[in-house]
């Protein structure tokens, strides 16, 4: 019994001892416990609950009026009949055209979208581009607003050239005085004013502008007969220059005539624009008086072409002449707002070539 104790007294000590020198004994390390895993079960997506995208309409049922029930549809240029009911359109822009029988034009571009799909066209009559009116013996014509009246000339017997009223002023171009019968016609009330001109050619070649009621100049003979042909065409008429024995004959007021030396009256002031009072300009029509037959502007303002070649007179009679068969220069009468009085007289007599254009230079009609 006693050794047993010995023995385990000494096996503490030997413990303690080598303790005390640091000596630390390892413990084997325990195996590590695996834990056992479960199997996952595999994970269930979520489902999304969303809204189904709706597509943008491509095309969409347009519906169409307008004041003219009878006009007629055009988009992009197909012919959609009446602008009324319901089209079926593709979304974005179209053109349109609308067309009537006594209406101007209508165009327009619509957008198509789901906001616009409704549309009201109003379409404007359309301005008659030429009328006539008899007035007593008078016509009165308009030519797209642009109003004239064209004064009746009864036919007679006159004394054309150097009568004696002309005194010591006349040239020897007016000599020899001699009988020339003339049919009725009508002559303009006054010359071819801008306005006019403009509303026919769609230009203006006056020098002197800002009022439509000028003359218009800077016109040659060539240049007027374009004029009058596109007149005619517009009117459906026959207008024309005046013949030189038509322009004196309406100039000394016709079978009214109280044989003045200028048309209208002996004192030039009264009735004409001419060196003395024009102040170096034109001046617009109607602003002085007219003559015996209701006529302005027959002496002063501008010189105003006539239809014939330029040639010397003859004493012989004549009925409704229209001067030489040919020539190299017009006639042109009345003087103008830069000539004294002698070249304002009704007899005197002008010429020039068919293709001067003057700012002096300009017409009057003759039907």
């Amino acid at each position: 019994m006693k050794q047993k104790l010995i023995l385990f007294l000494f096996y503490c000590l030997c413990t303690l001892g080598a303790a005390g020198q640091g000596v630390v004994q390892r413990q084997k390390p325990k195996p590590a416990t695996v834990q056992p895993t479960t199997p996952s079960k595999p994970r269930q997506k979520t489902q999304q609950h969303t809204q189904p995208v709706q597509a943008t309409p491509t095309a969409y049922d347009v519906t169409f009026s307008c004041n003219v029930t009878t006009a007629t549809m055009y988009i992009d240029d197909n012919n959609y009949g009446t602008p009324s009911g319901t089209r079926t359109l593709k979304t974005g822009n179209h053109s349109v055209q609308l067309t009537a029988e006594g209406y101007e034009d209508y165009t327009t571009t619509i957008n198509i979208n789901e906001n616009n799909h409704s549309f009201s066209f109003s379409m404007k009559k359309k301005t008659p581009v030429t009328s006539s009116t008899r007035v007593g013996d008078n016509y009165v014509f308009t030519v797209k607003d642009v109003t004239f009246t064209m004064i009746h000339v009864q036919g007679s017997t006159f004394t054309m050239g150097a009568t004696n009223e002309q005194g010591n002023d006349v040239y020897d171009s007016e000599k020899p005085t001699h009988n020339v019968t003339l049919s009725s016609y009508y002559i303009g009330e006054t010359e071819v004013t801008q306005g006019l001109w403009q509303a026919v050619m769609d230009s203006n070649p006056s020098s002197f502008t800002g009022d439509s009621r000028l003359p218009v100049e800077k016109v040659s003979w060539e240049d007027c007969q374009t004029f009058i042909s596109r007149l005619n065409s517009l009117t459906g008429q026959q207008f024309h220059l005046p013949t030189e024995a038509q322009w004196e004959y309406a100039a000394r007021g016709g079978n009214k005539s109280r044989g003045y030396k200028y048309s209208g009256n002996n004192d030039l002031g009264s009735v004409a624009w001419h060196i003395n009072n024009s102040g170096s300009k034109l001046h617009p029509v109607k602003t002085k008086s007219p003559n015996e037959l209701g006529i302005y502007d027959m002496s002063g303002n501008v010189w105003e072409w006539c239809s014939d070649w330029y040639g010397s007179y003859s004493n012989n009679a004549q009925i409704n002449p229209t001067g030489p068969s040919r020539g190299s220069n017009r006639v042109n009468r009345g003087g103008c707002w830069s000539n004294n009085a002698r070249l304002c007289r009704s007899s005197c007599r002008g010429f020039n070539t068919p293709s001067i254009r003057d700012g002096s230079y300009g017409l009057r009609l003759a039907l």
